[in-house]
């Protein structure tokens, strides 16, 4: 407000640097590395988009290389914001980290700055408990894998893993660095407009040993992908399941405006949740498999999917202590309205997927309502608990009263509505994107 003027670049607006900076500082502070720091103005830590333990320490995450501790008694930030390129040479990181059952964090992030071309890097955070030294301090790049394009890197949002390997989808959803290192004061480019989405370039699975961090040779490639969010993986019979909630089509990030980004998306490109099948061994993949070895290149295989869910859905959630396992159910946001009319995000119902029978169950929250995505918690009173043993929780805003909040409680075996609380607020609620359970008696917070 002081200064009169955006000065923070978020996703879709481009902040106007102090004019008083050179255009040679502006270029030096657009590639962050741990050797050199920038100005931390001139980069987003609006930290909107998930939560997440690492350790004892509760971190707000969004895509940028920022992060920020919290207090989680009173939401108040903890000291300065973390710079993640100060421990390991990244770009960026995404908002959906893994955790695994000894409180291990799994993320990825890209190096942009790489000495062969930019790299999507894999980053494990070993847990730290009882200290107040940065729960980033012991940060470790696991693996690293070379993008397609030395100029034009993917875009993703999340990644899956298994018991012991880790599943990332390099989609057609380029981010040009050619055009980004010219983004300045007179050429205002923000991140979405050096986006730009190549619908006749195949969708691209690569797999990494958790273990090792070694890259397995065969690439999984598909048409017509893209992705936000992996729903679960696990393998069976030497082969990896990979469930992701997929588009038909990128271009929709693209095309939508602030406040009616809903209208960029069409019925006909709703996310719907599909099932890829990778076979690890390209000469033993099973006469019914969707997959194919490509002629003449043995480390090629092509993948279709099966579509367990064709309706919209998006914001897929599990049961977690599956997460990496075999599971039965998704759960996540959809749309009870006519097919020819579901436009996402507008959402008023929330979805149980058996991923086995492809069936649905579903709740229904009323017309002129958002709902956020569902939070799958455990019954806690129940020794040997199935998995949907427990509830969701979710948050509902209301188009009529923006000043409205409701918090719901599904029961997730029968998706019938236990409780719900309503709030009043004193301004606008916006909507959120992801959120994170945390019982105060578990030492290892999962999602």
């Amino acid at each position: 407000m002081a200064a009169e003027r955006i000065v923070v670049t978020e996703f879709g607006t481009f902040g106007i640097p102090d004019p008083c900076d050179s255009i040679y500082g502006e270029f030096k502070s657009l590639f962050i590395t741990k050797k050199e720091k920038p100005k931390d103005d001139q980069h987003s830590d609006n930290c909107s988009v998930n939560v997440a333990y690492y350790g004892d320490q509760l971190y707000a995450m969004t895509e940028t290389p920022f992060t920020r501790r919290i207090n989680p008694e009173t939401l108040q930030t903890i000291g300065s914001k973390t710079r993640i390129p100060d421990y390991v040479t990244v770009n960026d990181a995404t908002a959906h980290p893994h955790i695994l059952k000894d409180g291990t964090v799994l993320n990825m992030g890209s190096s942009y700055t790489h000495e062969k071309g930019p790299h999507y890097c894999i980053i494990q955070v070993p847990p730290s408990y009882g200290t107040e030294e940065n729960a980033f301090k012991d940060a470790k790049i696991l693996a690293e894998i070379p993008a397609s394009s030395k100029h034009y890197p993917s875009y993703y949002h999340s990644f899956g893993i298994t018991e012991d390997k880790i599943i990332f989808i390099e989609q057609p959803l380029y981010f040009s660095l050619p055009k980004f290192l010219v983004s300045n004061s007179i050429q205002r480019h923000t991140y979405k407009d050096c986006l730009a989405w190549e619908p006749n370039t195949k969708t691209k699975f690569h797999v990494v040993c958790m273990k090792t961090g070694k890259i397995h040779p065969i690439v999984y490639e598909t048409d017509d992908l893209f992705t936000f969010h992996h729903a679960n993986a696990y393998e069976e019979d030497n082969q990896l399941i990979v469930d992701v909630v997929g588009f038909n089509d990128g271009q929709f990030i693209l095309n939508g405006k602030t406040g009616d980004f809903g209208n960029a998306v069409p019925g006909g490109n709703k996310g719907t949740l599909r099932r890829y099948v990778l076979p690890l061994d390209a000469s033993k993949i099973q006469s019914n498999s969707l997959a194919c070895a490509r002629p003449g290149n043995p480390k090629v295989i092509d993948i279709r999917p099966t579509f367990l869910y064709k309706r919209s859905i998006e914001f897929p959630r599990i049961n977690y202590t599956l997460n990496g396992l075999k599971y039965k159910f998704v759960y996540g946001v959809a749309t009870a309205n006519n097919i020819e009319r579901e436009v996402w995000p507008e959402t008023n119902q929330l979805a149980k997927v058996d991923v086995d029978t492809c069936s649905i169950t579903s709740w229904y929250g009323g017309e002129d309502i958002w709902i956020s995505e569902p939070v799958f918690i455990a019954n806690p009173t129940i020794e040997d608990p199935a998995e949907d043993d427990g509830v969701l929780i979710a948050n509902i805003l209301h188009r009529g009263d923006l000043q409205k909040t409701t918090l719901v409680v599904i029961d997730a075996k029968n998706m019938t509505e236990v409780a719900s609380a309503v709030f009043k607020t004193d301004g606008c609620v916006t909507s959120t994107f992801h959120g994170q359970w945390a019982n105060t008696n578990d030492k290892v917070h999962l999602y």
